[in-house]
């Protein structure tokens, strides 16, 4: 039930913003209001608590200049079925009609996503769905940096140190394994990082043998590496390979345009003399160097462009792979051919927080040509591992934490960390005399790191621990997940398809408080793009179930009707929510 939707069934002001009370089923402050009108916020709460009047509606009292209404819950799910019919309806807002460009996930492919990766997809398919709850148009594509330096010590690896082409192992962590040697080989040998450099010359200049072998390396391990994110039902609609904005002109056509439009010059000072810089707030940023060669900035700066239809070049695509649900995902290729995107009014663009400053840099420049915020960085913080699951996974630190770094291979693979939650979903289930099956636990062990990664704010750094993210107790999707398994049993025991309530008792009410404000919490998710609100609200509907469930008999009591559509209530936000968090529930843990 949306509370905005029936104000004015409640009687209430359109100005009311409805929020849930410790002294009442709901209520809303006046104290804004009275101060736009200049009135006494008490004033105008005993007045405004006098006029409402509904059949809703048991009483409402002033209250320190706030109003404070007990709902009639009976007649609410009489009339507006706020309990029987759960079910996600789009909502409107700032994204709503519009056409938006989102980009995340942005792995170099050159190695396994680990569970830092990770956190960027779980975030971008989030937005994504909340993107299309908004109703809005949604284009996701997944920028794939080919001709970094990272891509070049593989193919070093490869052409230079001889390393076996051939694995049986999952290509993505292969490559994993032979990037940490490189690096570990220009540690004994430097004259190796000439190799190197070498390599990113010959990409840069289009060299024929090089580019052919880098795309037969790079197709590989994109491959490998879609394989683990369509497992985890992360939808792209674009693959946009750095190398084709390279090698179509598309980097030079931005500078060009930068340059005409004097956003862009040839410095002249000692430090950067021969580069190409703008202008960012009395500092230059640097977009190529003296040799010409772009820096990565100069790049995002291209992509954004093209994005956001400033440069008149266009993208050509071929199919490339299939997505979970079957739709195309299409990679950009000079053998493909153009599509029909439409022109965007919004971008968003996910990247760590490292990347807060260039972010900027592009921002500014963007919106120069399509307006204020119409170019919109994501930033968030990093993931580690605490110290009991770096030993639980087989490796010694002294760390309370440690950070991801796959220069150093010190990373904690996704599809790995996969196995071995997985391994401890089984082992806890043992524990508490229980036997999972192996699907069950594979999609478990899934969902516990999903859950885990997104129930932080976007703002602070995830230090994903084994020990937290599996407990039956606590913030977790196992928690989240048993809490919903009861639900499932109670109605499957029960068996009815239908349930005739009665009038609400006290402890169903309690209880009905927490259901009925599940719009509102998903709606304010949506609308903030935080992951994290929906994680708040399940495990504190999760808490108030369980309390429920503990202080009443259900099964066999004469209230079982009332309790049993509660029960329903519960079950079906459960299974909306989570399945907006990308979340696939186990019927049995």
């Amino acid at each position: 039930m949306r509370f905005q939707d029936i104000k004015e069934k409640l009687h209430l002001p359109e100005w009311a913003e409805i929020t849930s009370s410790q002294f009442s089923d709901i209520s809303f402050s006046c104290i804004k209001y009275a101060k736009l009108s200049k009135t006494d916020p008490l004033k105008v709460a005993e007045e405004t608590a006098k006029e409402i009047k509904s059949e809703y509606v048991k009483k409402a009292v002033a209250l320190n200049g706030y109003v404070n209404i007990d709902l009639d819950f009976d007649e609410l799910e009489k009339q507006e079925k706020i309990l029987s019919k759960i079910a996600l309806k789009n909502t409107n807002n700032s994204f709503s009609g519009k056409t938006i460009r989102l980009e995340h996930t942005s792995v170099n492919p050159n190695k396994a996503l680990h569970i830092g990766h990770m956190r960027n997809s779980y975030i971008g398919e989030f937005i994504r769905k909340s993107l299309l709850y908004s109703s809005a148009n949604v284009i996701t594509s997944n920028f794939i940096e080919d001709t970094g330096a990272q891509v070049a010590d593989i193919i070093v690896g490869f052409k230079y140190l001889n390393k076996k082409i051939e694995t049986d192992e999952k290509f993505d962590l292969y490559c994993s394994k032979i990037y940490k040697e490189v690096n570990e080989d220009y540690e004994k040998d430097k004259s190796l990082l000439e190799k190197r450099k070498e390599v990113l010359l010959k990409i840069e200049q289009g060299d024929e043998s090089t580019l052919e072998f880098l795309d037969s390396i790079v197709n590989k391990v994109l491959l490998a590496q879609l394989s683990t994110l369509i497992r985890e039902n992360i939808k792209y609609n674009l693959l946009d390979l750095e190398r084709y904005i390279l090698k179509e002109g598309i980097v030079k056509a931005a500078l060009d345009k930068l340059m005409s439009e004097g956003i862009a010059k040839i410095s002249e000072n000692e430090k950067n003399k021969g580069c190409i810089v703008t202008n960012l707030e009395g500092n230059e940023v640097t977009l190529t160097r003296s040799d010409g060669t772009s820096l990565y900035i100069a790049k995002d700066i291209a992509y954004a462009m093209i994005k956001h239809s400033i440069l008149k070049e266009k993208i050509k695509y071929k199919k490339f792979s299939t997505n979970a649900d079957g739709t195309d995902i299409l990679l950009s290729s000079n053998n493909g051919e153009e599509i029909g995107l439409q022109k965007i009014d919004v971008s968003f663009t996910l990247t760590d927080s490292a990347q807060n400053a260039e972010q900027q840099a592009v921002k500014s420049i963007i919106e120069r040509f399509s307006g204020k915020d119409s170019y919109n960085h994501y930033g968030y913080e990093p993931v580690a591992i605490s110290n009991d699951t770096a030993s639980y996974l087989g490796i010694d630190t002294e760390e309370k934490f440690m950070r991801m770094s796959g220069r150093k291979g010190i990373t904690i693979e996704f599809d790995n960390l996969v196995d071995k939650v997985n391994s401890r979903v089984i082992e806890e289930s043992s524990k508490n005399g229980r036997k999972m099956e192996e699907s069950s636990a594979r999609q478990l062990a899934s969902n516990v790191i999903r859950y885990y990664i997104l129930r932080f704010s976007p703002s602070k750094m995830v230090i994903f621990d084994i020990n937290d993210a599996t407990s039956l107790k606590g913030d977790s999707a196992v928690y989240i997940n048993y809490s919903y398994s009861r639900a499932l049993s109670i109605l499957k025991k029960a068996d009815k398809k239908s349930f005739k309530p009665a009038q609400f008792d006290g402890n169903e009410t309690k209880f009905i408080k927490e259901i009925i404000f599940w719009e509102e919490a998903l709606d304010n998710a949506v609308s903030n793009l935080k992951p994290n609100l929906i994680c708040e609200y399940l495990h504190r509907i999760s808490d108030a179930f369980n309390a429920f469930y503990e202080k009443n008999r259900i099964i066999g009591d004469e209230r079982e009707e009332s309790r049993l559509v509660i029960v329903n209530a519960f079950k079906d936000i459960v299974e909306n929510l989570s399945r907006f968090l990308g979340i696939e529930l186990v019927e049995k843990i």
